[in-house]
């Protein structure tokens, strides 16, 4: 039987020398049962030889066939039902192997519909296995300098309403972790592979039932979701069958047109696939609702949010943060102005509405401007010291009284509540506190500005720095343990923690705090005695020789007004210090009392880990608590829950949602007031670029820490890049030489942290993490607010 023609469910069972990687690759995927459109294969024997003197097939003219083969070739084409035409491509004995895919380096001819025209197209794709592109390509890989012999595939064409590719897997080895990665057009999907189109994109787990990963407007236009399943996820299931069937991680063409999906190609993958954060689209789960990250989403809440936060504390935190200027909830509802909900997520992170309607009705704004304004310059301070942190330093001394493990489920969650809503009152008073001290320190700023050569070289920071600040506190009994006999480490250590434990990496209790992990802590008081000066603490910034610089105010008018600018704000200054370290001392409480739960259904057959509880929503958990009974498919859900947030966090959310979200008063475009503190700049090839938040340049190696568990690798002197800075990464700051931050503003506790360290930051550069990899050499200029990508150290 001649072996030079075949159809493709026969080129599955002939050597590869034979048929080439994608004409075997297509048959074994035909004998699979797989959609294949139909097709045969000329195969490497179809071909002649080429003869003397002839150094390819364009010196030999023609396609090259051997007499026979046409004549078989063309009984085939007679019989190949291809109301659209074919598609001619070549297969290459080294094409779509396990090591390379030679994708796009070889020609393909598509809407072929002559006999003729597919004899010219046969030569062409022969002809390409010489093209100067295919040479380079074979020499980069490491390939014979020979070109490969080539069979080539005639495959019936589909008009397809959408077309693309699918990655079963990020890399060569799948893990449980990876993604399956959809793009696709419209249309052909030439304009795709050939790079020239940029797609519409979804991500879908790679464990049944294949939940998108990410929110997007293209999985929704195809009717994907959550709880809804449509052809996207038909075409998952699909590509992980051809995986299986083919034995490994596949990038796999398909078309799907009014009969169905069509696989049309399938070839290992070779290489990791791109980073997926271009796979999450930002798009409002409440119909025209515009979102922004501020407040409380920027710099406190970087990370997706656990289920259990999102449904419980988040809320809490925002509702009781409106009704100081809204007025309670039932009032805020009945309000035009104010939207519902006021809270919300997208691809996990937390987000502020934004959409108030405030120039349709001009007198409801201004007695809501009335309200915001009473509430702020009311005597806040004196209702934080006098009432609300008395009741919330009271509530959690109560708290003490039961050990929670004595204490019925029901009397866990009621203790965890309590704690919650003291929290949320807590935080609500903050929003009054913080433009006191925000206001007061813009304002010394500028007078210092514009003090001319009296004030020139001195910050805001530098003034307000002091020995009393919890800050410097906290670091000088980290160098007292530091100096310590190791012998006492541990003693001293719980008495550090007693104090500053309960500061957070993140306001989700999902994340770990010091008191659960003190690693952190340990590493730098490792480090501080490596530096061989444990108790020699850097020099607080603007206490140079040059004499106390509060006497370079001046006197006379000028001065003294600058001094009560600088007495102003130096004593709000200490209360934001006071008021922050305060205000997560619940945290702990809750976290205990959650994971206490969590053991509880442990032991109960529902969770696998007791922190398995922070992937439950409010509802589920309040359930389980009133009635005793759990779902069975807790772990199932628990499990997937984990990874769709692991698989957020790799996403890069935007300061609003939509893109082009604005806030318009009056006809003015007032946006910049909602993400007060926090500058955008463009990105430039050389660098990054965020808020300026805190003076002076630095350049040296940087440290990229996703979690703090991967802290104790950060060497003094290095430039720290993380994605936010709370108060419990204080510590770490005075060891680096900068700051580069994915979120944060001028206004955000890590940046004033900063200043008054003296270290240059720059925060809100949102692709720090992404961009950077620990080794770049970077220069920080916290006056431009510019990150410059050096190299590698």
């Amino acid at each position: 039987m001649a072996e030079d023609v075949v159809d493709l469910i026969e080129a599955a069972e002939l050597p590869l020398e034979q048929v080439g990687g994608k004409a075997r690759g297509l048959g074994r995927l035909v004998a699979a049962g797989f959609p294949v459109p139909p097709g045969f294969c000329l195969t490497v024997d179809a071909f002649a030889a080429l003869p003397d003197g002839a150094e390819d097939e364009e010196d030999a003219g023609g396609p090259g066939l051997l007499p026979d083969a046409v004549a078989r070739a063309r009984a085939r084409w007679k019989t190949l039902h291809a109301p659209h035409g074919v598609a001619v491509r070549s297969s290459a004995t080294s094409e779509d192997g396990a090591t390379s895919s030679a994708a796009g380096q070889y020609e393909s001819v598509l809407g072929v519909r002559t006999f003729e025209e597919l004899l010219a197209a046969v030569g062409r794709c022969r002809r390409s296995r010489h093209s100067a592109g295919a040479e380079a390509y074979r020499g980069r890989i490491g390939l014979d300098d020979e070109a490969p012999a080539m069979a080539v595939v005639v495959q019936a064409m589909v008009a397809p309403a959408w077309a693309g590719v699918v990655f079963t897997a990020e890399g060569p080895v799948a893990r449980a972790d990876h993604l399956v990665l959809v793009e696709a057009v419209e249309g052909l999907g030439t304009g795709l592979v050939d790079g020239l189109v940029e797609p519409s994109r979804a991500a879908f787990s790679r464990h049944e039932p294949h939940a998108p990963a990410f929110s997007t407007s293209f999985g929704e236009r195809m009717g994907e979701s959550a709880g809804r399943s449509g052809p996207l996820r038909a075409l998952v299931r699909t590509a992980l069958a051809v995986e299986e069937a083919l034995g490994g991680p596949q990038d796999i063409e398909w078309a799907l047109d009014d009969d169905g999906l069509h696989v049309l190609q399938a070839r290992p993958i070779t290489a990791a696939v791109p980073h997926p954060t271009r796979f999450g689209d930002w798009v409002s789960e409440v119909p025209g609702a515009r979102w922004a990250r501020m407040s409380i989403c920027d710099s406190w809440l970087s990370d997706p949010l656990s289920p259990l936060f999102a449904t419980t504390l988040f809320p809490t935190l925002i509702d009781r943060w409106a009704t100081n200027w809204g007025g309670p909830t039932e009032l805020r509802r009945r309000s035009p102005l104010i939207p519902e909900p006021m809270h919300g997520t997208v691809n996990g992170f937390a987000y502020l509405r934004f959409d108030f309607p405030l120039s349709r009705h001009p007198l409801r704004t201004l007695r809501l401007t009335a309200r915001w304004l009473g509430f702020h310059l009311s005597r806040v301070e004196r209702r934080w010291r006098g009432e609300v942190l008395p009741a919330l330093r009271d509530g959690l001394e109560r708290a003490r009284d039961t050990p929670l493990a004595d204490l019925a489920p029901v009397d866990v969650l009621r203790r965890i509540r309590t704690v919650e809503e003291l929290s949320a009152r807590y935080w609500a008073v903050i929003g009054g506190l913080a433009w006191h001290w925000n206001t007061s320190e813009w304002l010394l700023e500028a007078v210092l500005a514009r003090g001319g050569r009296r004030t020139a070289g001195m910050t805001a920071g530098s003034l307000l720095v002091g020995e009393e600040r919890l800050a410097h506190q906290a670091d000088r009994a980290l160098e007292r343990i530091a100096a310590a006999d190791p012998a006492a480490e541990e003693e001293l250590l719980r008495e550090y923690l007693e104090r500053f434990g309960h500061l957070v990496y993140s306001l989700d209790p999902a994340e770990a705090t010091a008191i659960d992990d003190p690693s952190m802590l340990r590493s730098v008081v490792a480090g501080r005695r490596d530096d061989g000066e444990p108790g020699t603490r850097a020099r607080l910034p603007g206490s140079g020789g040059d004499g106390d610089p509060v006497r370079r105010l001046g006197r006379g008018p000028l001065g003294r007004t600058r001094l009560r600018i600088y007495r102003w704000a130096h004593h709000w200054s200490g209360v934001r210090d006071e008021a922050l370290h305060h205000f997560t001392l619940g945290w702990p409480f809750m976290r205990a009392g959650y994971l206490e739960l969590g053991g509880r259904l442990v032991r109960a057959g529902l969770l696998d880990a007791d922190d398995d509880v922070f992937y439950l929503t409010g509802e589920e958990l309040s359930g389980w608590v009133s009635t005793g009974a759990g779902d069975a498919h807790w772990r199932d859900l628990v499990s997937e829950r984990r990874l769709r947030r692991q698989w957020q966090r790799r996403l890069n959310p935007p300061d609003v949602v939509p893109a082009d979200a604005r806030i318009m008063l009056f006809g003015t475009d007032i946006t910049s007031l909602a993400l007060f503190g926090v500058e955008r700049q463009e990105e430039r090839e050389d660098g990054l670029s965020g808020s300026a938040v805190s003076p002076g340049s630095y350049t040296g190696r940087a440290r990229v820490v996703h979690e703090i568990a991967q802290a104790d690798a950060l060497e003094r002197g290095e430039i720290l890049v993380v994605r936010q800075v709370t108060p419990a990464w204080a510590p770490l700051l005075a060891r680096v030489g900068a700051v580069v931050a994915d979120v944060g503003g001028a206004l955000s506790h890590g940046s004033v942290v900063a200043r008054e360290y003296g270290i240059p930051a720059v925060m809100g550069v949102r692709t720090a993490t992404s961009r950077i990899v620990t080794g770049n050499v970077l220069t920080v200029d916290g006056d431009s607010g510019t990150v410059r990508l050096l190299g590698e150290a």
